[in-house]
């Protein structure tokens, strides 16, 4: 899953504690500049199951708001949109 509206705080074992709650993650990859490192404010999210992967997205999609943010996180399938480079457009 591709996550967006990510605080550049949140590192890897922040966000997998969160999203654990919805099912085993086999790994979290948060995207960041390749020059300076700098966190870019999403990452990607892969669960062991589909399942778990929804459950995330129906639980959070367009309806959480991290602390310090004023959008609501985006979670989309990374294959729907991730083709060519490109990342997901949202809604």
């Amino acid at each position: 899953m591709f996550v967006g509206q990510v605080p550049h705080d949140m590192e890897e074992n922040d966000l997998r504690t969160m999203f654990e709650e919805f099912g085993r993650v086999h790994q979290i990859n948060v995207l960041r500049n390749k020059y300076t490192g700098s966190h870019q404010g999403c990452c990607f999210v892969t669960f062991y199951t589909r399942r778990a992967a929804l459950a995330a997205q129906n639980a959070l999609h367009n309806i959480k708001i991290f602390n310090g943010m004023h959008r609501p996180v985006q979670m989309k399938p990374a294959d729907s949109g991730h083709r060519n480079g490109k990342l997901p457009k949202f809604n």
